[in-house]
């Protein structure tokens, strides 16, 4: 079955399923680094939003585990079910920024790679990223419903980037608190119980860096809190950007180098990141003394505090 014919008979179900006043549709969603997945909404009458469900990977477990249709579209209606708001939302309240600030959050992203996005929505830069906004949705099954903040928002709210910033700068440490730890840890939690977690731990122990959501977590460098985390262990690191919601942590030692870093980097981004995850190429520098980041890219250094 093709992926093309797979869309097509899973929108021809749904209408099956659902009443007549149901909207039911499949666009392209933009997504980050100039990426898009294909993504089913369902919007029952009477309703304001609705999940956005991405068929891909439906399709790809259909492929690649022999799934019959039947059962992947009954994974869809499951889905659906499942982040299916479970009271309707007034969408007028959007209209209102006094309504909104205690929700306004920021994420990082690629400056170079997101070049005609960051057109349309307000920014910052920070070394060679770029700090973007978001509203985070309360109250709904998935703790991760997001709406990205765009410039026509501003002219409604007739207010401008840095005032996002600092209200964004206050919010997300307190709506997605940081989250640090060695990834030894993490790696014995899924681990057999027999494996020590002292045989996991390097000479140079990693840590990983996120929040409590892994929901954007590469966000938490801007942290105010991360350089007096760092302080404590009175060390240098060389900063990973594994993903846009994660970053991992290793104390910098005089046999690393910053293109040793990147090739592995670079090579890890094209194998084992879907496109809208990646954050960066580079390796990055955080310098206790100074409280500092650097970007250590082959060609630039710049610096940020």
């Amino acid at each position: 079955m093709t992926y093309e014919l797979f869309k097509a008979m899973v929108l021809a179900e749904l209408k099956g399923h659902f009443p007549p006043d149901a909207s039911i549709t499949l666009q392209s969603i933009p997504k980050n680094n100039c990426a898009s997945q294909d993504g089913l909404t369902i919007l029952e009458e009477g309703y304001h939003i609705a999940p956005t469900i991405y068929l891909e990977s439906f399709y790809q477990q259909m492929m690649t585990e022999d799934l019959s249709f039947s059962a992947a579209f009954h994974q869809i209606l499951e889905t659906y079910q499942t982040y299916r708001p479970s009271e309707n939302i007034d969408i007028a309240y959007f209209r209102d920024f006094t309504q909104l600030r205690s929700r306004i959050a920021f994420k990082l992203i690629h400056a170079q790679r997101n070049q005609a996005l960051l057109e349309q929505i307000p920014h910052i830069p920070y070394l060679d990223l770029a700090i973007v906004f978001y509203f985070l949705l309360p109250s709904l099954p998935s703790k991760n419903a997001t709406i990205l903040i765009q410039n026509s928002h501003l002219k409604l709210w007739q207010i401008k980037s840095e005032e996002l910033y600092l209200l964004a700068k206050k919010n997300t440490p307190r709506l997605l608190p940081l989250r640090c730890e060695k990834l030894s840890h993490l790696l014995a939690a899924f681990l057999a119980p027999e494996i020590e977690k002292e045989q996991l731990s390097a000479p140079l122990p990693m840590y990983v860096l996120t929040n409590t959501q892994r929901l954007y977590g590469a966000a938490c460098l801007l942290y105010e809190e991360l350089p007096a985390c760092l302080s404590q262990t009175q060390s240098d690191y060389y900063i990973i950007p594994s993903s846009i919601h994660e970053v991992l942590l290793v104390p910098a030692a005089k046999d690393m180098t910053p293109e040793a870093f990147n090739q592995m980097i670079r090579e890890v981004n094209k194998t084992q990141l879907l496109p809208e995850e990646l954050l960066s190429d580079h390796v990055y520098y955080y310098d206790a003394s100074q409280k500092q980041f650097f970007l250590m890219s082959d060609d630039a250094s710049q610096c940020h505090d």
